[in-house]
């Protein structure tokens, strides 16, 4: 029991991560509006971290102690220095994860009191529901240019397959984020400088999708972004079917542009104001992988399946969502090495756009 939950050391000195106060207040507030949200489709799986918390001491508020965090790191394996290492980069990062996380659900009171006094949100947007704004998609992508570093946009309609079990959000389209981890950090994976990284971009990209959604609420477009920790939905799948890449074989989105080194957030938005950017031009990426197998070959446990299982068959405008790996493998060594990527480092993608060119030459 001492080495599983070693292996969640990095969550040990807070609360269960995968499901703060404040989302578990706005998932109970919205079962009581089943008509007033956009629910998870009835084929629709449980989210994968919460698999590991349900019935644990961590699914509760009870926050450990930071020498009980110490010691069960001990019992993993990890020497005195590792556990010091692993403690500075979760705290260097703590508050801004979080806090980001948080304000996902504190941004929406003003949707949530609507919904108790109304049992909708009213659609105002009526400047807005010309199909599509080319212009405010510019300014969009012209905001984030100024603003933020190595951001890709994608736009579509989110099936409700990919909302997961008992999860529902407020609005059925989604403006899907990317954010590049960088390449010579990853590079060090399993090492700290990799774990850094991944946790810079869980607490960087949702600053991000935060300050967009303010950003288009400001505009009038009403909006609920969701932070890339945790989340209501199957991130990976619904950036590919915005077309911003494809899943590899180790179950990451995969961009033209950094590859899989990247991390997802989607915000929901209210209307159909965008032009979809759905493209299913990426999914060669499938054909490539069964010819490689390097995150397979490489995965320090072992948990990326020879053959990706199927896990709901025909979702509309995207097709089937796969299982990829096993999770009662990876999550453990995830949190243990706080980040690994191993199967990130060692993916040929993971070298940029002249690399998946070439690569895709080769392959059609």
């Amino acid at each position: 029991m001492q080495t599983f939950l070693g292996a969640f050391s990095y969550f040990m000195i807070m609360p269960n991560p995968m499901k703060g106060k404040l989302e578990r207040k706005y998932l109970e507030k919205m079962r009581n509006y089943p008509d007033a949200v956009y629910n998870a489709h009835q084929d629709s799986p449980q989210e994968g971290f919460e698999f590991f918390f349900e019935g644990s001491a961590m699914d509760g508020d009870e926050e450990p102690s930071l020498l009980d965090s110490i010691k069960v790191m001990r019992g993993s394996g990890s020497s005195l220095k590792g556990v010091f290492n692993k403690l500075r980069t979760i705290l260097r990062f703590k508050k801004d994860m979080f806090n980001g996380r948080d304000a996902c659900f504190s941004d929406l009171e003003p949707y949530i009191k609507e919904i108790e006094e109304k049992n909708r949100i009213e659609n105002s947007e009526e400047k807005l529901q010309s199909y599509p704004n080319i212009e405010l998609w510019n300014e969009l992508n012209h905001y984030i240019s100024n603003k933020w570093n190595d951001v890709l946009i994608g736009f579509t309609e989110l099936p409700s397959q990919f909302i997961f079990k008992n999860k529902m959000v407020l609005f059925k389209y989604a403006l899907v984020v990317v954010q590049e981890m960088k390449k010579d950090m990853i590079d060090d994976a399993p090492g700290v400088l990799a774990g850094r990284e991944t946790m810079r971009v869980y607490a960087s990209l949702g600053l991000v999708v935060n300050d967009l959604a303010r950003w288009l609420r400001e505009k009038g477009v009403k909006s609920q972004s969701n932070h890339p920790l945790g989340g209501l939905v199957n991130d990976p799948p619904l950036a590919g079917k915005a077309g911003l890449g494809w899943q590899g074989k180790q179950g990451v989105l995969i961009t033209r542009e950094y590859g899989p080194r990247v991390r997802i957030a989607p915000i929901f938005i209210q209307n159909k104001i965008f032009e979809y950017t759905d493209s299913v031009e990426h999914k060669w990426i499938e054909k490539y992988c069964k010819t490689c197998g390097l995150c397979e070959i490489n995965c320090p446990v072992q948990a990326i399946y020879p053959q990706r299982k199927i896990s709901i068959s025909n979702i509309p405008g995207f097709g089937d969502t796969r299982t990829c790996i096993d999770r009662a493998k990876c999550l453990p060594y995830f949190n243990e090495t706080v980040g690994c990527s191993v199967c990130l480092k060692v993916c040929p993608f993971s070298n940029g756009q002249k690399t998946y060119d070439k690569l895709k030459k080769l392959i059609n």
